[in-house]
């Protein structure tokens, strides 16, 4: 099953590289499908943002500013006060003009626009309209914000330690939640109904197999969600539901124990072995394995074969 590329800064606003804003770390590099991140610390600015196809979505961290935006294609003007743990909007396809004053630190995701337009499809029968994101400024929501928030440890994480699964899980969700909570049109019964569906019972049993045959590739949301015959935006949570575990802790999970197995079944390196657990190399290994079971591969390797 062929994998996405990641998304790249090229197609987003680039709001971070504005004279007197500096950027403190993205997404990129990462080989996040579905969603670009970026945390940046800006200054006071000002500037005509060009259109790009994705929504963007402002979280702010810390600081504050009072921000003016005009869209120019229909007129609207709007003031507010950005600050912490308040959201602003810059739809796709719209240019906009921004003033800027204050020092914020602003995350800003973009939800790549096919997946939006996939949610739109599947749980609002392709009505378009549904896809139409209300132009906020300075409005808290909850929810959202506890997804941004798993977005932004990530972010900050060493090489996004949770893999691009875990972030294909938020940014699925964060589609579904985003229409649900901003959606101008969104019916929510039909949100709710499309939630509640579970997995069968053969699909479940039929995903733990594929995985396990597979932990030594890049596993992908979608491509799981295709297995169980099951909603890719929804599959997550009802994984969750079902298994009791998260997708993603499932998967590392089912990688440490493969992981392990080798290290006292097999002299391979461990370099070796973290390539055939899935892991991007002998360092991402040893920092979720010390996680996880208190000591590195090498030492469990050297106690285990002592014990035997």
């Amino acid at each position: 099953m062929a994998s996405q590329a990641e998304f790249p800064s090229r197609e987003t606003h680039r709001i971070a590289s504005l004279a007197g804003n500096r950027l403190v770390v993205s997404s990129e590099g990462l080989g996040w499908r579905h969603v670009y991140a970026s945390l940046a610390t800006e200054q006071s600015w000002s500037a005509t943002v060009p259109a790009v196809d994705h929504l963007c979505l402002a979280y702010c961290v810390a600081g504050s500013a009072h921000i003016r935006r005009r869209l120019p294609g229909t007129g609207q003007t709007h003031s507010a006060d950005l600050r912490p743990r308040c959201f602003g909007t810059i739809p796709p396809n719209t240019e906009s003009q921004w003033q800027v004053a204050g020092a914020p630190q602003v995350m800003l995701l973009y939800l790549r626009r096919t997946l939006v337009e996939q949610v739109v499809a599947e749980v609002y029968e392709g009505d378009m309209r549904r896809a139409e994101i209300r132009p906020i400024l300075g409005e808290s929501e909850p929810l959202l914000e506890q997804l941004a928030l798993a977005v932004l440890s990530e972010l900050r994480a060493p090489s996004g330690t949770g893999g691009r699964l875990y972030t294909d899980a938020l940014a699925h969700t964060m589609a579904v939640q985003t229409l649900y909570a901003l959606g101008d049109g969104v019916i929510r019964q039909r949100a709710q109904a499309a939630q509640s569906a579970r997995i069968s019972r053969q699909g479940v049993q039929r995903v733990l197999d594929y995985i396990d045959t597979a932990l030594d590739q890049d596993l992908s949301l979608v491509a799981l969600a295709g297995v169980a015959d099951y909603s890719p935006h929804f599959f997550a949570r009802a994984f969750k539901k079902q298994v009791g575990q998260s997708l993603h802790q499932y998967v590392v999970q089912r990688r440490i124990e493969r992981a392990r197995h080798l290290l006292l079944k097999s002299d391979q390196p461990i370099s070796q072995i973290a390539l055939l657990t899935g892991f991007s190399g002998q360092s991402h290994l040893t920092s979720v394995f010390r996680r996880l079971t208190g000591t590195t591969p090498a030492e469990f390797r050297a106690t285990g074969l002592r014990v035997i």
